[in-house]
This record gives C-alpha cells, sequence and structure tokens, in this order.
C-alpha cells in the first residue's frame, strides 16, 4: 500500500509540473537590428612558393633530352630534322592571379613530374604556353613560375 501511495504522489507531481512546462511564455519579440555592413569579399591568400634551381634544371634536362632523342613533346615543335622550342609570346597568366578560363592548360608529362619536387598539398606542375607553373587545384591561381621552355 505504500508503494502505491508512493506511485500516486509521483503521479500527481508530475501532472503538476507537466502543464507548467508546457505552457511557456514566449519571449518577447526583439527589435530588429540595423543591417551589419556586408564584408567585403577578398581573394583568398595564396602560398608563397619558391622553385627550387634544381626543379628548373630538371625541366630544361628533360625537354632538350626529348629534342636530342628526335621526340618533340609539346608544346616543343619539329624543326628540320630536330625540335625547337617554338617561339616565345606574352605569358597569359600573372604570378597570383588565376588564369583565365580561355587558357588551355595541360599536364607535364609523367617522366618530367616524376625528377621534379613534390608540389604542395592543393597544387599541381601545368603547362601553359611555353611555360610550366605550379597552379592551384581549383582555383588556377598561379603560384609559380617553374620554367621558361622558350629559352631552352
Amino acid at each position: 500500500m505504500r508503494t502505491f501511495r508512493l506511485a500516486l504522489l509521483g503521479a500527481a507531481g508530475l501532472a503538476a509540473a507537466l502543464p507548467g512546462a508546457a505552457q511557456q511564455p514566449k519571449p518577447a519579440a526583439q527589435p530588429a537590428s540595423p543591417a551589419k555592413p556586408a564584408i567585403p569579399e577578398t581573394p583568398l591568400p595564396t602560398l608563397a612558393i619558391s622553385v627550387p634551381q634544381r626543379d628548373h634544371e630538371a625541366v630544361l634536362a628533360y625537354y632538350r633530352a626529348e629534342a636530342a632523342a628526335g621526340r618533340c613533346p609539346a608544346p616543343l615543335v619539329r624543326k628540320g630534322k630536330g625540335c625547337g622550342a617554338p617561339p616565345a609570346a606574352r605569358p597569359a597568366w600573372r604570378p597570383g592571379q588565376p588564369l583565365p578560363d580561355n587558357v588551355k592548360t595541360e599536364a607535364p608529362p609523367g617522366a618530367l613530374i616524376a625528377k621534379l619536387s613534390p608540389s604542395r598539398a592543393g597544387y599541381q606542375y601545368m603547362r601553359v604556353g611555353n611555360d610550366l607553373v605550379i597552379m592551384g587545384i581549383g582555383t588556377r591561381v598561379v603560384a609559380a613560375h617553374v620554367a621558361d621552355l622558350s629559352k631552352m
């Protein structure tokens, strides 16, 4: 019987507490705060990447060896019996700036990439015209210039 009374008291206390909890007063509406000024859109920071001289020399050595063997990997062009670099053109890119969408890029040959220092996370080696650059993946931001193939 004692257990029954405790259960009955507990149920009564719970019933008394629930209606008060269910009908909580709504907070008063706060006045609209003045619009905050928009945060100006700033470009993402770029990583200052320095290219070791060893990489610069490896690129030129690779393309010279390919030309000496009679193979002409892009952007080299066949000149008579050998290969040569195409004439220098004004680059379509600037360091720290995204590459325009209309500029074509190509990945360098895998054999060349194997000879270069690993690129940092989020960046890759790409050939843009006569230049080999390090470019941000997805952003197309040119982070560093590796070599100018027109100066072979």
